[in-house]
């Protein structure tokens, strides 16, 4: 009897690929090409540069400087020094004078701006009728100056207050305008004096005190200061 016989290397048979499945493969083989154009189309993109942040500091910084230019053409005029010229005119000083020394600092006395020197100039009448309104000038003006710091050129100044008062402290009069001059600032004080006598009077002013700096200003100081009469007002 004839042993079986083995087919040895023989291929076994498949069947033919459907239409469907070559249908798949294809479609498989185009959605990869797609999915790679579009990854290199956004690759190959450079996406623009911002703009927006680049302008913003542009405009911040020409916003500044033309802030510091305002700033420092807002500013008061350095009032020049006059020494005692005016402490001994009899025009601006007839009624009485005063000169105190400043020593001017800044920020908790952390910058020291100057050493300056101050006057007042009191004219007027010094005769007076009772229930009249009189007028008196004060003129104050910077006596001497010497700046200690490198980043102020000078000081301006501006008046606050000024008033006329008794030696029993009784206010007669008060400030009704100011001025500036080239050479100090002018407070206009009009008083009234109740009765007649001889009355001890004096003036009370209280001024800011400005420092310039090379870009701008800054108030520094507020200076109080009290300039008695060299003769009593007499009053009719």
């Amino acid at each position: 009897m004839d042993a079986p016989e083995e087919s040895i290397g023989s291929e076994p048979k498949t069947a033919p690929p459907t239409d469907a499945g070559a249908v798949q493969a294809d479609t498989t083989s185009v959605q990869g090409e797609e999915w790679m154009e579009e990854y290199e189309a956004e690759k190959n993109t450079k996406k623009p540069r911002g703009k927006i942040p680049h302008l913003l500091g542009i405009s911040i910084a020409v916003a500044i400087v033309i802030m510091l230019v305002i700033w420092t053409l807002l500013s008061p005029q350095v009032l020049p020094t006059s020494g005692e010229t005016y402490l001994r005119s009899p025009t601006y000083a007839n009624l009485g004078n005063y000169s105190g020394d400043l020593d001017i600092r800044w920020l908790l006395n952390s910058v020291h701006v100057a050493d300056t020197t101050w006057g007042v100039s009191i004219a007027g009448s010094p005769q007076v009728s009772s229930g009249d309104v009189v007028t008196f000038d004060v003129l104050i003006t910077k006596v001497n100056e010497e700046m200690k710091n490198p980043w102020f050129v000078g000081t301006s100044i501006k008046v606050k207050d000024a008033a006329m008062f008794t030696e029993d402290g009784t206010q007669v009069g008060t400030m009704v305008g100011r001025s500036s001059e080239r050479f100090g600032t002018i407070a206009e004080i009009e008083a009234t004096f109740d009765s007649p006598g001889n009355y001890t009077c004096y003036v009370y002013t209280e001024i800011t005190i400005y420092g310039k700096m090379l870009v701008g200003y800054v108030p520094v100081k507020v200076l109080r200061m009290t300039a008695y009469l060299d003769a009593d007002m007499i009053v009719t």
